[in-house]
């Protein structure tokens, strides 16, 4: 039997697998979707770019703080979605890819995908993976979309 797990724990594994998935650049730039971004992944936000502008170059130490902040962030929101849709235990390693999820999309962007949702909620987790991979996100960014639906359908 699963237990529920109050908190996504943060492993150097899921570090390291979110590090590989994003990248790391020293310096601003245009993700995907043209969106300002330093470091590994970070959204420049706007009352951000006073300090996060084209030719800026962060240091090692900098990058892992907003690294850290982000990913603890996205822990939170996580968190959130998976109390608010799925009133039985997930396999930790679903935690940590709906964490990935939320550190890619965002909270809200997450929430938004119902039929994985309501997948996950029934314990089916082929169908979420399916689901996953039936969306906008994974035009974008099919590799990762791929493998992530990958550890769900095995969980």
């Amino acid at each position: 039997m699963l237990e529920r797990i109050k908190m996504i724990k943060i492993t150097d594994e899921l570090k390291n697998r979110i590090r590989e998935h994003e990248g790391c650049v020293d310096t601003v730039y245009l993700d995907s979707l043209g969106k300002a971004t330093v470091g590994i992944g970070h959204l420049v936000k706007e009352h951000e770019k006073g300090r996060f502008y084209e030719g800026v170059k962060l240091s090692q130490e900098e990058i892992e703080d907003l690294f850290d902040i982000d990913l603890n962030r996205a822990a939170a929101g996580a968190d959130r979605l998976i109390s608010d849709n799925c009133p039985n235990p997930l396999p930790e390693v679903v935690h940590g890819v709906i964490l990935e999820m939320v550190f890619q999309l965002g909270e809200y962007g997450v929430g938004k995908f119902k039929n994985m949702w309501s997948s996950l909620a029934e314990g089916d987790f082929k169908a979420a993976s399916e689901h996953m991979k039936d969306s906008r996100w994974h035009a974008q960014t099919k590799n990762r979309c791929e493998s992530l639906a990958s550890m769900v359908a095995g969980a």
